[in-house]
């Protein structure tokens, strides 16, 4: 087959998986195409691919407007296969609604469906993981793509339910795209932190940051609120304006954690209690899943 892999990220959690599947499809003798959705992204021709990922982070229980628009513009084949890869740092049932938009998209021209999954990934916002969780959920994950791979490959047909209420929470916090808009004014840059490397203005996905009239950086009004400025500055010089609180500021350098033999992948346990509980159903999921499949 021949594969397009149609993504956007945030700070690079989707990239990640995106370049997994890459070689995971490889493997099997795919040709594999990838194509990352920015700011001033080109349209693509999609007539020559067999089958079409999907990626995307989940903000606020929704599909990134970016993305969401670019796909919009785009106009999806008909008769085309695809399948949906999304991530999030938490695993509740309202996530499910946040693919609603792009099913639509993919109704409405007649294409087809086959495959969908929800990936975990650490959080770039509210709390820092600790390696040993970020380890376990890499685990997962690569499980997880083992899974959906051999389902594309095998006709099984999965796709996330969701349902009225679900749907319902997830249009009104949709309001995150205004939210955005506004938060962008209290956006600002630590001067005393800044080293003027204008990373932020070079790596921003929506092209949002720029340089003014005074020769200072400053955020314009399309933010996605991806994080990614914050999250990657190398001297925690930029300020998140309402969110500031939940800022976490330094990269998860992931492919070195998965592959440092010291950092054990162990880290939810069987009593799981708080935030992480909710990670026992989606793993014992992976696991029984992986199990059916090749075990």
């Amino acid at each position: 087959m021949k594969i397009l892999l149609l993504y956007f990220t945030g700070t690079y959690n989707t990239k990640y998986l995106t370049t997994l599947l890459k070689n995971k499809f490889e493997n099997n003798l795919n040709v594999v195409d990838i194509f990352e959705v920015k700011g001033e992204s080109e349209s693509i021709d999609l007539s020559s691919y067999d089958l079409i990922g999907l990626g995307y982070p989940i903000y606020a229980f929704n599909t990134p407007k970016i993305f969401y628009k670019y796909l919009k513009n785009l106009k999806l084949l008909a008769n085309t296969h695809y399948f949906i890869y999304k991530q999030s740092g938490e695993t509740i049932k309202l996530n499910n609604a946040s693919s609603r938009k792009i099913k639509k998209l993919i109704n409405k021209s007649k294409g087809i469906l086959v495959n969908e999954q929800h990936y975990v990934m650490p959080y770039n916002i509210h709390f820092r993981y600790e390696d040993n969780c970020v380890k376990e959920i890499l685990k997962y994950d690569e499980m997880l793509i083992n899974i959906q791979l051999y389902e594309i490959r095998h006709n099984i047909h999965y796709v996330i339910k969701s349902n009225t209420i679900y749907n319902f929470i997830s249009r009104v916090l949709s309001i995150y795209h205004f939210g955005a808009k506004i938060n962008h004014s209290f956006y600002k840059i630590y001067m005393d932190k800044c080293n003027n490397c204008k990373k932020c203005l070079k790596e921003c996905p929506t092209k949002n940051i720029y340089v003014n009239k005074k020769g200072q950086i400053d955020f314009g009004p399309n933010c996605e609120m991806c994080m990614r400025c914050s999250f990657i500055c190398p001297n925690n010089a930029i300020k998140i304006g309402m969110l500031e609180g939940w800022k976490v500021n330094g990269p998860y350098n992931l492919n070195e954690i998965k592959n440092n033999p010291q950092i054990s992948d162990s880290f939810i346990t069987p009593n799981q209690k708080g935030f992480f509980k909710c990670y026992l159903k989606t793993y014992d999921y992976i696991q029984n899943k992986y199990n059916k499949y090749f075990l």
